[in-house]
């Protein structure tokens, strides 16, 4: 009870990790789709938990959570009407944008770092990930080839939001393996973005945390 009253990033972290080791096996399998579906809205109502613990969650936060709460639901109640993922994908990228520059504001906003805030920023890591698997869902989601897998890694030529978490990851942490490649300008432009993104975070955080080091010497 006292850890997670003094850390409660560690709650969101625990459900993105679980959401992460998930998404790989849900596209095959309507059962695990389903409890990825609620994992995702689990994260939303963890970042509202966290931001609210630590005092950052602002009222215009709530037009963002609460429309993708309800089409989250829609969506998993509905799955197969494309009219609701549009819609929800936009305030996937929205929510995420919004919990990030909060969470980057509660860590940032002091010259100690404690342990919640490590944690807090893994979450951040894993949310600019989320940020950009939707924004590339909703360029796939006008132009289905706007983002292209081989053969041998995709064989039946789908795609889905698996793969797209897969490709974010490996291009904001840089390892780019290869077998998915953005072909759209919109594509790649958002790859390019999220390139900087990633290399930028690592570089700021890291001198960031240096700084705070000799300021404490």
């Amino acid at each position: 009870m006292r850890v997670r009253r003094l850390q409660p990033s560690i709650g969101l972290l625990l459900v993105l990790a679980l959401s992460l080791v998930l998404y790989p096996f849900a596209d095959d399998n309507r059962s695990l789709r389903t409890l990825a579906q609620l994992l995702d809205i689990g994260v939303v109502l963890s970042v509202m938990r966290m931001l609210r613990v630590h005092a950052l969650w602002l009222r215009g936060g709530w037009a963002i959570s609460l429309p993708l709460v309800l089409l989250q639901l829609l969506h998993l109640a509905l799955p197969g009407w494309s009219g609701v993922q549009a819609p929800m994908l936009v305030f996937q990228v929205a929510f995420h944008a919004y919990a990030v520059v909060l969470l980057l504001r509660y860590v940032l906003h002091d010259e100690i770092v404690t342990v919640d805030e490590l944690y807090a920023l893994a979450c951040i890591y894993v949310l600019l990930a989320l940020l950009w698997a939707s924004a590339y869902a909703i360029v796939i989601h006008y132009d289905a080839t706007a983002i292209y897998i081989n053969e041998a890694n995709n064989p039946d030529g789908r795609i889905g939001w698996s793969d797209l978490v897969y490709y974010s990851m490996t291009t904001l942490t840089s390892t780019g393996y290869g077998e998915i490649t953005p072909v759209a300008p919109p594509a790649r432009a958002l790859a390019m973005l999220q390139q900087v993104v990633g290399v930028l975070y690592v570089a700021i955080l890291i001198a960031r945390l240096t700084g705070m080091a000799r300021g404490r010497r």
